[in-house]
């Protein structure tokens, strides 16, 4: 039997990273399974059960003109109501941007912000008769699986309790919002485990202990930190992290699966240099090739050992595709299709901050730009990254000086950065609160 791109994710990044759940989805599965599991969050132990919820009433309201009438006026009053409550919800709802054709219910997903949010995927199963809800993975893959496992089984019992606290304030027991009370309702009409399951992808999580899984933990860590800022800001960018960090994970262990020198990711933030757009756009490209050699090695070598046979180009295509689908849903490309290149979107800004910094601390741009996204991400913005990635030979200095000067002005614009002199730019979250 030919090996398959999750057995191949799992042995080259880790986990399961699949195209069908790039993008948002590997954060929405990892709180899925912060919520969802029994007894404490993120536990320690090998073994753990976890109570599914399906949230199929509500993603049908969204979604499917076929939900019974009298399944609606079990919970909504009127039709008035109904609209009310649909309007809402479509507030809620994850946005995919590249999907072509209507969304089914089944593709629905909810930002989950508030407890009762949180769902897991959801299908149709049997004829029309004896149809009824099943719970499954389908775009919920595993890499937040992997994300989950990362880290319940840090090393650090300071930095893990750490997590755990900041979990527990994001998502405090017995909350009483009307979004809660609302969102509790709703999921309470919907399907869900008769009885707690244990996961059956998280176990099979391969930890490699190394500066790239404390890089997630940290951000995290500091993410969680900011209990100034709307709970909202700390959910969206618990999830854009978890995705942020799979793009910088995917590029780093792909080189490091080919015996090669880690290569930086070349960002064009200031968009007025054709040389530094098309470096950008070799770049990415460089790195989905680089994904893609990476998986390609590994599968031969599974096969050299008579485990399986050669993986087909469809299934090495879905490991590739998932660093690329993962990037455009984060902010980090400039579209879904056509001449992509590499760029800074806001929503991957605030997050990259909340990343670096914990609560209430402040840092320079310059230490922002050269210690945290070269250093730490492998982002090249500035001059001084340039020449550290050993790209001044071929570029004229000043191309990556405006580069840089036009990301200060994007995050000064976002008040991300405050301007004290001319030698002195920090990088703070207090604009944010």
């Amino acid at each position: 039997m030919a090996m398959g791109s999750t057995e191949i994710t799992k042995e080259l990044f880790g986990g399961v990273l699949d195209v069908d759940g790039a993008g948002f989805y590997p954060g929405l599965e990892l709180l899925n399974l912060v919520l969802c599991s029994e007894g404490a969050i993120l536990p320690s132990e090998d073994s753990f059960t976890l109570t599914r919820y399906a949230h199929d009433f509500a993603r049908r309201l969204l979604q499917d003109e076929n939900l019974p009438e009298i399944e609606k006026r079990k919970v909504l009053i009127d039709a008035s109501s109904e609209d009310a409550v649909r309007r809402l919800l479509h507030c809620l709802e994850l946005d995919v941007k590249n999907v072509v054709k209507v969304k089914s219910w089944e593709k629905t997903h909810f930002f989950p912000f508030t407890r009762s949010l949180v769902h897991w995927d959801a299908r149709f199963k049997g004829g029309a008769v004896n149809k009824s809800i099943s719970l499954e993975r389908r775009y919920l893959r595993g890499g937040g699986a992997l994300a989950f496992h990362i880290l319940r089984k840090d090393s650090s019992s300071e930095r893990l309790q750490k997590i755990r606290d900041g979990f527990i304030s994001l998502f405090p027991e017995g909350e009483s919002t009307p979004l809660e009370s609302l969102a509790s309702t709703l999921r309470n009409q919907g399907h869900k485990d008769a009885k707690p399951v244990k996961d059956t992808i998280e176990p099979e999580s391969k930890l490699f202990n190394d500066d790239l899984e404390d890089l997630y933990r940290d951000g995290v860590m500091n993410i969680l930190s900011h209990t100034e800022l709307p709970s909202v800001s700390r959910i969206r960018s618990i999830i854009s992290w978890t995705g942020i960090w799979i793009v910088i994970m995917q590029n780093s262990r792909s080189s490091d699966a080919l015996g090669q020198k880690r290569e930086g990711l070349i960002f064009d933030c200031a968009g007025v240099h054709g040389q530094l757009r098309r470096a950008s756009q070799r770049c990415l490209k460089d790195a989905i090739n680089r994904v893609f050699a990476a998986a390609s090695k590994v599968a031969l070598e599974q096969a050299s050992k008579a485990v399986s046979k050669p993986a087909s180009k469809q299934q090495l295509g879905k490991v590739r595709g998932s660093f690329a689908a993962t990037a455009a849903a984060v902010s980090l490309l400039n579209s879904w299709k056509g001449r992509r290149h590499l760029v800074m979107g806001l929503d991957a800004l605030e997050t990259l901050v909340l990343a670096c910094i914990e609560a209430e601390e402040e840092i320079s741009f310059e230490r922002f730009c050269m210690e945290w996204l070269y250093g730490k991400c492998g982002f090249i913005t500035g001059r001084e990254s340039a020449q550290e990635a050993d790209l001044l030979n071929n570029f004229d200095a000043s191309i990556f000086e405006e580069n840089e000067r036009r990301l200060a002005e994007q995050m000064k614009a976002t008040g991300l950065l405050t301007v004290y002199s001319d030698a002195t730019r920090m990088i703070s979250t207090g604009s944010l609160r």
